[in-house]
């Protein structure tokens, strides 16, 4: 099955290579809006541009979700220390990824807010002007959905924008961030389908707004919210998503976008580009997201998924994240889950529990499908047997269920656990460490901290 398979490279021109299914897209930024933004092929590639712009957003998420909670490590380089920062909650504004992911988020939000901003002057048929309308909004909401939870307050830009004005734009603080990131996920809901075929196969949906949707609900705690949309994702169950049956055919890389799969961020491999982190994580002298022996003594001993996702064959304090695979250095092509059909799941489960317990209710049920896949014995009622306890066994099960997907350290700063569950494992973690700091260069750049201030505990 072909799918779109997005492939940056630094040309000026635009072109589909012979009998290939990957489509070359040369850079917005090397293109002048006066001759771009013209016709309805310039804005499929244009949205194609922004489709490649997560590729940003997300090859550095495990710094942010995994590395910086008690999942993974990174490999310790001398005076090289811009990973081990996060690991160990020394992380400062100068850190030069957090410099990168506030411009890779920007950049990508850039192109889509042009992209929204022009498409209504194009006559181009309705169908597809709405389809791209809803893609643009759906990665809007998804960067947004990154920015305020690493950085909080942040500007929100929701217009195109250029030169000294992009320093004008205030923080916004997160309950405003949130109602917009809702509005555009409940917008792209109504102008995409449920799912794509064909060489369309990677494109977002309406499944993944709603998906999505789902997972903002249970972070902001609309608990009932968070149910009404991730059952319209559930309510596809067997003719557009599923649990696959074996957790390791989740991440083979000849099955890629399977059931499972809602939306991933793409990657190919033409020889010259391709991914890191297939190589980076399976490097055995320097591998860059080392499974922690905390994380290899989380899964109980039955567990298939621990296998399919550490490799512990040197010891266990060299741990190897084999989840994506090994592949040459720079070359690899698995794409990167963002949203799982598990995922859903549990959320859906945890929502049910934070509206009531119910004993061995539906909430139970949700939760043992993916324990039963991993090998696992169902819980129940004994095990498990009031509120307090479900919210810890979802915690366990979402622990081991996405580790390296880039959840954890979220799912503990959203439930309110990342002092207390970091603190316990000897970790030096305070009250402000829920946030990173806004990079010092951006911070410089305005001089105004009533449009850009740092955030608490990062003041140099």
């Amino acid at each position: 099955m072909k799918t779109i398979k997005i492939l940056i490279v630094f040309a000026m021109s635009v072109s589909i290579a012979g009998c290939d299914d990957k489509l070359d897209l040369a850079p917005e930024s090397q293109r002048s809006s006066g001759n771009f933004y013209q016709t309805p092929t310039d804005f499929e590639q244009a949205i194609l541009g922004a489709y490649s712009s997560l590729r940003g957003e997300f090859g550095d998420i495990v710094l942010y979700g995994d590395i910086r909670s008690d999942n993974t490590k990174p490999f310790i380089s001398g005076s090289v220390t811009t990973r081990a920062d996060f690991d160990n909650f020394s992380i400062l504004p100068a850190n030069g990824a957090i410099e990168s992911r506030w411009n890779n988020s920007y950049n990508a939000i850039s192109r889509v807010n042009a992209i929204l901003d022009r498409i209504d002057a194009i006559e181009m048929e309705e169908p597809t002007k709405n389809r791209i309308k809803g893609e643009a909004l759906f990665i809007r909401a998804l960067v947004y959905f990154n920015l305020v939870r690493i950085y909080g307050n942040v500007p929100l830009v929701l217009h195109e924008i250029q030169g000294p004005e992009a320093l004008e734009f205030p923080q916004s603080n997160p309950a405003e961030i949130y109602i917009q990131i809702v509005e555009d996920l409940d917008r792209a809901v109504e102008f995409l389908p449920v799912e794509f075929q064909g060489a369309d196969v990677g494109r977002t949906t309406s499944t993944a707004a709603n998906a999505l949707l789902g997972r903002v609900y249970l972070t902001t705690g609309n608990f009932e919210e968070a149910e009404t949309a991730l059952r319209k994702v559930t309510a596809l169950e067997g003719s557009v998503v599923d649990l696959l049956e074996h957790y390791a055919d989740v991440f083979d890389i000849t099955n890629e976008y399977n059931k499972e799969i809602i939306f991933a961020v793409r990657w190919t491999n033409d020889g010259v580009n391709g991914n890191g982190f297939n190589f980076a994580y399976t490097y055995i002298n320097e591998p860059d997201n080392r499974a922690t022996t905390d994380l290899y003594n989380a899964y109980e001993a039955d567990d298939v998924r621990r296998e399919q996702t550490i490799n512990a064959t040197v010891s266990l304090t060299d741990t190897l994240i084999y989840k994506y695979g090994p592949a040459p250095s720079g070359l690899g092509e698995s794409d990167w889950p963002v949203i799982r059909y598990s995922d859903v799941l549990l959320m859906l489960s945890e929502s049910l529990n934070e509206q009531g317990y119910v004993p061995d209710g539906e909430a139970f049920s949700l939760l043992n499908r993916t324990r039963k896949r991993a090998g696992l014995d169902e819980l129940t009622t004994e095990e498990v047997p009031g509120q307090t306890e479900f919210r810890l066994a979802i915690a366990q099960e979402r622990r081991v269920e996405f580790a390296s997907e880039g959840l954890r350290w979220f799912d503990l700063v959203r439930t309110n656990r990342y002092v207390t569950v970091m603190t316990a494992k000897g970790f030096k973690v305070e009250e402000h460490h829920n946030l990173f700091p806004i990079p010092e260069t951006e911070i410089l750049k305005v001089n105004n901290e009533n449009i850009l201030k740092q955030n608490p505990g990062y003041q140099q």
